[in-house]
């Protein structure tokens, strides 16, 4: 699951002109004052996620160096100052570089260098309250974030949620593989197969910049119907030409599931807004509605699923699925409104 880091960004002047020079601004890692720091591993890694030569920058000093290595693998920052939430973004590419930190931040005597460095992502520079970070379940009233913290799981997920971030990243870093998109043709529902995985990557454009991002959902799919391997699994695709992931007959329920390649609550509404509207195109009146997602979403998640009746799978080993069904007496209640009844 994803981690969020409570970077503070604003404090003196010193730390304001770091702020504005590589988060309000970039810095141009190809130009050879940098990359005659960068080794070669970096800089590929740093080209990859940014293809431009541009990035934004920021770091931590060596005291911060274990909570920061809890990033190496992605994360969602959230950069405070002033009482203010000052900008969000993610976390790209972190690695330690004292030489390359002292020439992007220009370190004085009495300063420690800022070792532990690292890209960000989809930077967004907000000027909301630090009173929006207090009132969120688990954050304290009065506190300005005075040093770097990460944050786990569940309070992470709080504040993606809070302030409408898209963790980009760790959808793209997923283990998982693509699948091509079958033809989808006509002009009403109609079964037909189940898609297929045989492309490893695609790449498209987030926030002027591509990257490859596998595509998660498609190998959920294939793994749940491999774990299901006596049901027929179909698909459908509605009259406006939308296709459901998962559309099949188990005993006497009519199933349309539909997979989310991550599991925030972003991606829990989402699923919900889409089941909802496949339902009412099934090619016969559906009797269960199911959410599947790579990990287990956080409860509020699933209770939301579950008030409308939709049950919540997901993967809890590498094609072991669990499903927690939603109550008996709401699907039923659910019914004539996902039959558009």
């Amino acid at each position: 699951m994803t981690l969020a880091l409570l970077a503070p960004c604003y404090g003196n002047r010193e730390t304001r002109e770091r702020f504005h020079n590589t988060i309000e601004g970039s810095v141009d890692f190809t130009e050879s004052r940098y990359r005659d720091l960068l080794p070669p591993a970096d800089f590929d890694r740093l080209l990859s996620l940014h293809p431009s030569g541009k990035a934004h920058f920021w770091g931590a000093i060596s005291r911060h160096d274990k909570p920061m290595e809890r990033l190496r693998d992605g994360g969602v920052v959230i950069f405070v100052g002033e009482k203010k939430v000052k900008a969000t973004g993610e976390i790209g590419h972190l690695f330690r570089n004292k030489g390359l930190a002292d020439l992007m931040w220009r370190q004085h005597a009495n300063s420690d260098s800022f070792v532990n460095v690292y890209s960000v992502l989809n930077v967004q520079i907000t000027d909301y309250p630090i009173t929006d970070l207090w009132s969120i379940d688990g954050f304290t009233h009065g506190d300005y974030v005075y040093g770097q913290r990460v944050v786990d799981h569940e309070k992470a997920a709080r504040l993606i949620r809070a302030f409408r971030l898209n963790p980009s990243t760790a959808e793209a870093e997923l283990d998982a593989k693509l699948i091509a998109t079958a033809e989808l043709i006509g002009t009403s529902s109609r079964v037909i197969p189940v898609e297929r995985t045989h492309v490893d990557i695609v790449w498209h454009e987030i926030a002027a910049r591509k990257y490859a991002q596998e595509r998660v959902e498609a190998q959920l799919v294939a793994e749940f119907c491999e774990s299901q391997p006596h049901v027929a699994m179909t698909s459908f695709v509605t009259a406006s030409g939308k296709r459901a992931d998962l559309y099949y007959r188990i005993d006497s329920d009519v199933v349309v599931a539909e997979a989310k390649s991550l599991n925030t609550h972003g991606k829990v509404r989402e699923s919900v807004a889409q089941l909802l509207d496949y339902a009412a195109s099934s090619p016969e009146p559906v009797t269960r509605l199911m959410a599947l997602f790579p990990e287990r979403p956080d409860t509020e998640g699933i209770q939301f699923m579950h008030r409308l009746g939709i049950d919540c799978v997901y993967r809890s080993a590498s094609k072991v699925f669990t499903t927690e069904e939603a109550p008996h007496d709401r699907r039923q209640y659910m019914h004539p409104i996902w039959q558009g009844r």
